[in-house]
């Protein structure tokens, strides 16, 4: 099963829910949530191996694909950075943070589809290794977020909004002291 496109979805479906809401159809949105959630469900739960991709964190849908399940579950606070920043993380970070068990270049992927579509078997070891046989070896650069982790800990894990604000301006102002002193 693939995706038209890039994806699943293009959006169509948050537009249409967008029209739902202004023309005042409640029940229409309760129905398009029912069967959305219905759908996350059946694909969170089938046994059969899946590539998956969320790319509508892009445009801040979080719940949408199990996307809240999976940030909760993130190292120390990198979820909750990750959720009210709508910050992306690349193929190195999603490595080593667990959210991703490979990484191609996007030059492989027809390839992988290919070889992925001849597979006759849900056997995940056999989709492992084919996987495998296509990723390539990544490391986090410089810049990366996770190797500010400690940083985000300490600014991330209050628990409302307004005390994370806070913690962020207060570590700003101190680098900025800081940075003075030099």
């Amino acid at each position: 099963m693939k995706g038209s496109g890039r994806a699943f979805c293009a959006g169509g479906d948050i537009v249409s829910l967008y029209h739902m809401i202004n023309a005042g159809k409640m029940e229409d949105c309760k129905e398009f949530f029912r069967t959305l959630y219905t759908y996350i469900y059946i694909l969170g739960t089938c046994l059969k191996p899946h590539v998956f991709a969320t790319p509508e964190t892009l445009i801040g849908f979080h719940p949408d694909a199990g996307v809240s399940f999976f940030l909760s579950h993130l190292p120390g606070q990198l979820g909750e950075y990750l959720g009210l920043t709508v910050e992306k993380l690349n193929g190195a970070e999603m490595i080593s943070c667990g959210l991703a068990t490979h990484y191609a270049h996007s030059s492989k992927l027809a390839l992988i589809e290919e070889q992925l579509g001849k597979l006759d078997t849900d056997d995940p070891s056999v989709i492992e290794n084919s996987l495998e046989k296509y990723s390539d070896l990544v490391c986090l650069d410089n810049i990366s977020v996770l190797h500010r982790i400690e940083i985000l800990d300490k600014c991330f894990s209050h628990d409302t909004v307004e005390e994370i604000i806070d913690s962020l301006i207060s570590m700003i102002l101190c680098m900025e002291q800081d940075v003075q002193r030099f």
